[in-house]
């Protein structure tokens, strides 16, 4: 198992060439890093040709992304502005204007300011409570095809494994000598596993306190409670 497993790295780790680059991008993506520490990272760890190489790599793909999103929303964009040009006889000169501005935009020669601009400015600082995907929430106005670009990325799993987990438990649970079970009693079977492997929550007597008393005071008219209750203490 472990030869199959140092095979497996080798494999998707083991030759920094054969990563995906997407793994690259995601780093970019997060404002406290960027692509200086990809560059930092590759340049310190491996050969200057192998560095060299991968950072032009993860540049043109970038750019590739960026030009494949951005094409897709200026697309939706266009077709929404000549269903309204369609549908007016008269184009004032504010319709010119704004149809000039979208059009600027939609220069591949400009559209790439937005990357840039994300690239140059200064990195956030760290901060444990640092929250990735609430600062391009808040930022997706600012860097709109970037943010419809993380949005896709930085929702990708790291790894298969919790999926794969999750997918393999049913089929320990239903296997070839037991496979006449309902939904229903498979269900409660890996509730049941999920909750008695789970660690135990810590629960502070004192703050309920108030809460126990209450309850007490709630169930003390109840005559058939109080017999069991005494009988339990009496065992």
């Amino acid at each position: 198992m472990a030869t199959n497993m140092k095979g497996k790295y080798e494999k998707y780790w083991g030759d920094v060439s054969k990563m995906n680059i997407l793994v690259f991008i995601s780093v970019i993506f997060d404002p406290r890093h960027k692509l200086q520490f990809v560059s930092w990272g590759l340049n310190k760890y491996y050969d200057k040709e192998i560095a060299d190489s991968l950072n032009k790599k993860i540049k043109e793909t970038l750019s590739r992304i960026f030009e494949r999103y951005r094409s897709f929303s200026n697309k939706g964009e266009a077709e929404s502005v000549a269903q309204e040009v369609e549908g007016s006889q008269f184009v004032t000169s504010s319709e010119v204007y704004d149809q000039f501005e979208k059009d600027m935009d939609q220069d591949p020669n400009s559209s790439k300011n937005e990357v840039d601009l994300y690239l140059t400015e200064p990195r956030e600082k760290k901060n444990p409570d640092f929250d990735l995907l609430n600062w391009w929430k808040v930022n997706s106005t600012k860097y709109p095809t970037l943010g419809l670009i993380a949005r896709d990325i930085l929702a990708m799993p790291i790894s298969t494994v919790a999926s794969e987990s999750a997918f393999s438990t049913g089929g320990r649970v239903l296997s070839c000598y037991r496979s006449s079970l309902t939904p229903h009693t498979v269900e409660a079977l890996i509730c049941a596993q999920n909750w008695l492997r789970s660690s135990p929550l810590s629960v502070d007597i004192e703050e309920h306190l108030e809460d126990l008393e209450k309850l007490e005071e709630e169930m003390a008219p109840i005559p058939q409670l109080n017999e069991g209750l005494s009988d339990i203490e009496s065992d």
